[in-house]
């Protein structure tokens, strides 16, 4: 669960869990919505808050430890002190809000020698600075005065009990010897007339707190540092105790490893030859150290704004610190220092907090070795984080920086998608138009759809099939009332069949039925010749015997058996005697109504005999539908557009 404080950090979350609880204060871990990443290496927001508990006693009567402790935060600023952010007061509950720390007694497990080392250091660092620069007597050097940022470097806090040299006397440290660490407390205390070497006892009662466990060969020159705090640091007359800063030159101080780390912390204090020279040896130097600890207390370092500003080191160093290490590696390639594991825990936050620096030549690095570790963040951290500031780079007036920034944006299309880099709606512009080079998977024999003729295609008709030999045409039967089958020349199939219903007849307005005379000028046009010659070949191979002369031509109608020769000889005269082709058209012939007696009439006798249809009237209601047959079918308007459509036939 998570509180939010009326505080002057706006955007301000507090935990309702104290991560610790002393006799002065609750301290709590904390975040900042909107722009904290500067207070943790997170890129998170997180802080940690003190909230002030009410204390007894005389060195409480003016303010109270957490007033004193934040008094003296803001007042003495220094690498290895805990770093004041704000403090307010609500209600009753004095609030300080710091950079994010932790107590040392919950990491001090996890720590190796080498980082416990270097984290000795820093704690007499920051001593040295209160008793050689500010003036001031800690009095409370203990593990509850120590902790741990979240890039794991020690920081001093403790600051209550805080006082200048000239005000530390027997009383006062009386007065606080309620509170204080009892190891750390000289048992000879009271009666010592010199009082300023308090801190060095306590220093010495640390140093063996914090290697508990430890074997003494684990760092170099330990076992010499033990004795020389237990001797020197814990002298029994004050006045032998050697000053803090004289401890710092001890050869426990000095090795290799933590020599790396000193000059790193002090870089802006050395010649450009003196780190040409070490930027050129260190990854070489570093390889011999563990690579969980070298990750610990060295990445921040090896990325801090100096170092990635040195000319030697961004081209000696940063390159690999940049690069995760990977197994399988390319010819030429140069491999990473970090594994992946460490890179993500240990790089990754520092490179979120790089990429919100205003620096031009520390973005250009970015960029240039954007590829190398764009992959070790999520896509939360690649939306959220990331692409903001790229999309800021964009908008810059170097050319060259938007360049970069460009091909940076390109590596993300893929991983976020075109959408989250670009924005915006985007369209289908571009067609692939390349030639389909690849053959079509072939589909099994069975499978493979044939291409579909003319006759293959769905037709409510039979499709006409050119022959030269025989010409079918389309039979038309008389309709009741109608015209007669004498006025119509016909040519009829052998296998032309009598329907056998109504039903069977073909409907008399379709226009897309068979291909006849009647129906196509262009036919007959083109087959005049041909029709001529059938009719004179059937004309000459006429049989004369009386059997065949004499059988009936088949009919839908009832009509006279008629010879074959005269059907033959009328439909040879009406062909000549057709002047336009329109006038084959049933619709379009005119009959004479009387005949010239001295003509020769050759369908007198084929006259059908057409029974009249016995009519019986059936009454119907208004609302009873009539009955229909095919041959008044009128369509429903309830049919609309169903069916094929207008272009059925393409």
């Amino acid at each position: 669960m998570m509180g939010n404080e009326n505080s002057q950090l706006s955007g301000l979350e507090i935990d309702e869990k104290a991560v610790e609880v002393t006799d002065f204060w609750s301290h709590y871990q904390a975040t900042i919505n909107d722009s904290c990443r500067y207070f943790s290496l997170k890129g998170d927001g997180s802080v940690s808050v003190f909230k002030g508990e009410a204390a007894l006693g005389p060195l409480w009567a003016i303010s109270t430890p957490l007033e004193k402790f934040s008094n003296n935060l803001l007042k003495y600023r220094h690498p290895c002190i805990v770093r004041y952010i704000s403090a307010w007061q609500q209600r009753s509950t004095l609030h300080l809000a710091t950079e994010y720390v932790q107590p040392i007694s919950q990491v001090l497990r996890l720590q190796t020698p080498l980082q416990i080392c270097i984290g000795l250091n820093n704690i007499l660092r920051a001593l040295v600075f209160l008793h050689e620069q500010a003036g001031m007597s800690h009095n409370n050097v203990s593990l509850s005065a120590i902790y741990v940022t979240g890039d794991g470097q020690w920081k001093l806090g403790g600051l209550q009990y805080l006082c200048p040299f000239s005000e530390l006397t027997s009383t006062y440290l009386k007065h606080a010897r309620i509170h204080r660490y009892d190891k750390a407390i000289d048992p000879n205390e009271d009666s010592f007339e010199m009082t300023s070497k308090v801190d060095q006892y306590a220093f010495a009662a640390l140093v063996e707190d914090v290697f508990k466990g430890h074997k003494d060969d684990e760092v170099p020159h330990l076992r010499e540092f033990k004795k020389y705090c237990s001797s020197k640091l814990q002298h029994q007359d004050p006045e032998f105790r050697p000053k803090l800063a004289e401890v710092l030159q001890h050869d426990f101080f000095s090795h290799e490893f933590i020599s790396i780390y000193k000059f790193l912390n002090f870089l802006p204090l050395k010649t450009e030859e003196e780190k040409c020279q070490f930027f050129t040896n260190i990854l070489n130097t570093l390889k011999c150290y563990d690579e969980e600890t070298v990750a610990k207390q060295l990445s921040g370092l090896l990325l801090s704004r100096l170092t990635m500003l040195d000319n030697t080191a961004r081209k000696d160093v940063i390159p690999f610190i940049l690069k995760p290490k990977n197994d399988r590696l390319q010819n030429g390639e140069q491999p990473g220092f970090f594994s992946l594991t460490l890179f993500k825990e240990h790089v990754k936050p520092r490179l979120l907090q790089l990429f919100g620096v205003r620096d031009g030549q520390i973005r250009m690095l970015l960029l240039t070795h954007f590829s190398k570790f764009v992959h070790v963040f999520s896509h939360e951290e690649l939306s959220q984080h990331v692409l903001p500031e790229l999309l800021i780079g964009i908008k810059d007036t170097d050319d060259n920086l938007v360049a970069a920034t460009l091909i940076c944006l390109s590596e993300l299309v893929p991983i976020l998608g075109a959408d989250t880099v670009v924005g915006g709606k985007r369209s289908k512009l571009f067609t692939d138009g390349r030639p389909n080079s690849k053959p079509s998977i072939e589909k099994p024999l069975d499978l493979v759809t044939p291409t579909k003729l003319l006759q293959d295609l769905p037709c409510s008709e039979e499709i006409y099939h050119h022959d030269d030999s025989l010409m079918t045409l389309n039979e038309r039967p008389s309709p009741v009332g109608g015209e007669s089958i004498d006025d119509e020349p016909i040519l009829r199939n052998k296998s032309l069949s009598r329907p056998e219903s109504e039903e069977d007849w073909s409907d008399w307005d379709n226009s897309n039925r068979q291909l006849t005379l009647i129906d196509t000028t262009e036919f007959i046009n083109k087959d005049d010749i041909l029709l001529d010659n059938n009719l004179r070949t059937h004309y000459e191979n006429i049989d004369l015997n009386k059997n065949q002369e004499n059988q009936p031509a088949k009919s839908e109608t009832k009509i006279n058996p008629v010879p074959r020769t005269l059907l033959q000889k009328a439909a040879l005269e009406a062909k000549r005697n057709i002047v336009d082709i329109s006038e084959l058209d049933i619709k379009n012939q005119k009959f004479e109504q009387t005949k010239k007696n001295d003509e020769f009439d050759f369908f007198a006798d084929m006259t059908p005999v057409i029974e009249k249809p016995t009519i019986v009237n059936v009454s119907q209601s208004e609302d009873q539908p009539s009955f229909s047959s095919k041959l008044n079918f009128v369509p429903s308007d309830e049919l609309g557009d169903e069916g094929w459509g207008d272009n059925w036939n393409e």
